[in-house]
């Protein structure tokens, strides 16, 4: 039998195009992607024209002529989805992060302490919004499944929500089969081949026939997904992305004296909370945002796992060279990631 579960689902909307916008305005409201040879964020405004993630960014120019094209730069984005994550697990321990822009987090005990779901979906919105400055959609269902579907239904920056397994069902009926997370191109095609196209369609076939047809386990996905059953467990982190710390400035800092400064101050904080978490970790990084909102995020990875302190200011110190001091300031973060428990990591040694 099914636990009963309220599960959420966020799905940043366009995640790298957002992240780009947000720190240069004037990318608002113009199409553009990020990508270098294909496209691997488009914008909404660049998608009413037809490209699509994947595309060439050839055939996305002639697709629009005054597309924008911004390159990736992934330190930044790692950086903001470390962020999310952080914020995220303030709200529950019980999270699943799939990806630097969508995750799975049970609500089921949160539920009990407000007045309703859509207050909590409404209030991890904006509490994305307010911190990290970008929107997402999300969905919230009695399983991840139902959380997965309701999240796209409102995008961008919607909310939906299936409260109970009826309504998944009778929303679902006349859509495409392909909705269905692990439903690719080449097995969609394959249904339709077998007059399989709506979900509906799945209805006229036994579990055991389908298992036959298209394999134990996507049989099984096609039988169980049609009726709203889905009974994965999130699947939860063992241990911290990163522990990090940044500040903003209502007096923007100018000189690379006051910048030393202040990132000093914040690295303290964070090596303190490191050592006294009993994490070791492989990878610093820093994050400065300009007047102008031009940000630039760096970070360096080492082949060990460590808590050596001047190691890791050695390395933030070579990460401020390549900041331009000639520009004010209005944010310095800086941050140490891929952590693993000290003990954890001794045993492995050992091992």
């Amino acid at each position: 039998m099914e636990k009963k579960r309220i599960i959420l689902h966020y799905d940043m909307d366009c995640f790298y195009a957002s992240i780009e916008i947000r720190d240069n305005q004037k990318l608002k409201g113009k199409p553009i992607i990020v990508g270098g040879g294909v496209v691997t964020t488009a914008s909404y405004e660049a998608r009413t024209y037809g490209i699509k993630s994947a595309m060439s960014v050839v055939e996305a120019k002639r697709l629009c002529p005054s597309l924008i094209v911004v390159p990736v730069n992934k330190e930044k984005y790692i950086y903001e989805s470390e962020r999310i994550h952080n914020l995220i697990k303030l709200l529950s321990k019980k999270v699943e992060f799939i990806a630097l822009d969508e995750g799975y987090v049970d609500i089921t005990e949160i539920a009990k302490k407000y007045p309703n779901i859509e207050y909590i979906a409404r209030k991890f919105k904006i509490g994305i919004k307010k911190n990290i400055g970008v929107t997402c959609s999300v969905g919230v269902g009695f399983n991840k499944l139902s959380a997965k579907i309701a999240s796209e239904i409102n995008k961008p920056d919607g909310i939906f929500i299936f409260k109970n397994r009826k309504d998944f069902i009778e929303y679902i009926l006349d859509k495409n089969i392909k909705i269905f997370p692990g439903v690719g191109k080449k097995f969609n095609e394959e249904l339709q081949k077998n007059k399989l196209i709506k979900i509906r369609d799945i209805y006229k076939y036994s579990l055991k026939y389908l298992q036959i047809k298209y394999g134990t386990s996507r049989g099984e996905l096609l039988y169980s997904y049609s009726r709203g059953i889905d009974n994965r467990e999130i699947e939860e982190e063992k241990s911290n992305h990163s522990i990090g710390h940044e500040n903003t400035y209502r007096i923007l800092l100018t000189s690379e004296i006051e910048v030393q400064r202040e990132i000093n101050i914040l690295f303290q904080k964070v090596y303190e909370r490191m050592i006294e978490e009993n994490f070791l970790c492989k990878s610093i990084g820093i994050k400065i945002k300009y007047k102008n909102f031009e940000t630039i995020a760096k970070s360096k990875t080492f082949n060990i796992y460590t808590k050596d302190k001047n190691l890791l200011m050695e390395n933030m110190n070579a990460l401020l060279e390549k900041v331009n001091y000639d520009k004010e300031i209005r944010l310095v973060g800086i941050y140490v990631g891929i952590l693993v428990s000290e003990n954890k990591s001794q045993l492995e040694i050992k091992f």
